[in-house]
């Protein structure tokens, strides 16, 4: 399930699903956070504006479970809204010949204007709509028509880790973005850490290695790339890409920034984390219009620096505004400045330091949200934008052993003892 899609008579479909909503007192961020976040804003915006007339099943499935039904219920639900829709049209389409019967005159021009629509239609049959990582394939991306049909496909000869499509641009075109990652085995022909671009007739026309020789202590041979967002970060108009970058062998991981120029990947911000970075997060937290970037991951440096107390690497959690992106992480000690983070947060390890991994962050509220941090103990922890700790929860399985602290702000230049 997932490569299908199933067409939906519109505007039927979104009234059907805003009145269906409604019904259940669910707003659409409160439906989304009832199916934990899978369905994206744009994909709401697609579901609910009338204007897509077909949804991938993946998607159908997930607003399924947010309205409280079963899979075929609601294709029960689309198909008796293309059969009203069917009668309809029928009934239009009577009245309609029987004036064609009455003016010759008309029943000319009609045939003649179906034929050239027709003509249009089936062209337009085999335009771009979707694209998917092949479901048994994961180096393969296929890109598929309104129907569902495949009408191109690309082998990477590498692992893929996501795939989207945007006007990055905004030329009035669809690109179709990708990023891969390191397959176990070694192959030449790989190109882990890097991001490709294609239009929507499949012809490739950019590609950029996200590698860069680390500013921490360890050799990097190459890269993979853990997440990537498109989303414009300075409310200009101007989309950027933003890329979660990893080592592919030790620790060092970074936040890069791209634009998309001249059908060209153009790298315009990064900040650099002493380890790696597992989830990527863009977030209006504060509520004042702008989105943040909260990332969670792991942190090899602490355990360097005496003031710590700390003798292994700690998962960790932290907040970048996103018109200001550049440095390092805490506790500094890589050949950059201090970096722009608005706050950074470290776990405490337990006795087992793979339960005090964070597993889920989410936010909560409509304007200055909550981030809400669990972690594999069922721990929970809730902080305020500034990343200052408001309340904290121990589920069934919480040790108690775990603790968030918040490392204090430095002013640029500042060192933490022991770097040279």
């Amino acid at each position: 399930m997932g490569l299908k899609s199933i067409h939906v008579p519109q505007p039927k479909f979104s009234d059907w699903i805003i009145k269906k909503r409604q019904e259940l007192n669910l707003s659409p961020s409160c439906l989304r956070e009832k199916v934990g976040g899978k369905l994206s804003e744009r994909t709401m915006k697609y579901l609910e504006d009338g204007k897509k007339n077909s949804f991938s099943e993946y998607t159908l499935t997930i607003l399924a479970q947010g309205l409280e039904l079963n899979y075929s219920e609601l294709l029960a639900v689309i198909n008796q809204l293309n059969l009203q829709s069917s009668l309809n049209n029928s009934q239009s389409k009577n009245i309609y010949n029987n004036r064609i019967l009455l003016f010759s005159v008309l029943c000319l021009i009609f045939f003649v204007a179906l034929f050239f629509l027709t003509k249009k239609t089936l062209k337009n049959d085999n335009r771009f709509v979707n694209v998917q990582i092949h479901s048994q394939y994961p180096h393969v991306i296929v890109a598929f028509n309104k129907k569902g049909d495949i009408i191109w496909q690309k082998d990477l000869k590498t692992r893929i880790k996501k795939v989207d499509k945007s006007d990055l641009d905004g030329d009035g075109n669809v690109e179709i973005i990708a990023v891969t990652c390191k397959e176990s085995i070694d192959d030449k022909d790989e190109k882990p850490g890097w991001i490709f671009a294609w239009d929507a007739k499949g012809n490739q026309v950019a590609e950029y290695n996200l590698w860069k020789p680390s500013i921490y202590p360890a050799y990097e041979p190459r890269a993979n790339i853990s997440d990537f967002k498109i989303i414009d970060l300075e409310n200009d108009g101007i989309l950027e890409i933003v890329v979660a970058v990893r080592g592919e062998q030790y620790y060092p991981s970074r936040i890069a920034v791209l634009h998309f120029r001249d059908s060209k990947f153009e790298e315009v911000k990064s900040y650099w984390n002493p380890g790696y970075v597992l989830q990527l997060f863009i977030e209006d937290v504060d509520g004042d219009g702008l989105p943040e970037i909260i990332c969670a991951g792991v942190n090899n440096d602490f355990k360097r620096v005496a003031e710590f107390g700390l003798n292994d690497n700690v998962y960790s959690i932290f907040m970048l505004k996103g018109t200001e992106i550049y440095g390092q992480a805490p506790p500094y000690l890589g050949d950059e400045q201090i970096g722009s983070e608005i706050w950074y947060c470290y776990v405490t390890p337990s006795s087992s330091n793979q339960i005090s991994k964070i597993v889920d962050v989410k936010f909560m509220g409509e304007k200055e949200k909550l981030i809400y941090v669990k972690l594999k103990d069922t721990c929970f922890f809730y902080l305020d934008h500034a990343g200052n700790l408001v309340d904290t929860f121990k589920g069934d399985h919480c040790t108690g052993e775990t603790q968030l602290h918040l490392v204090p702000r430095r002013k640029a230049g500042d060192r933490q003892p022991g770097h040279e």
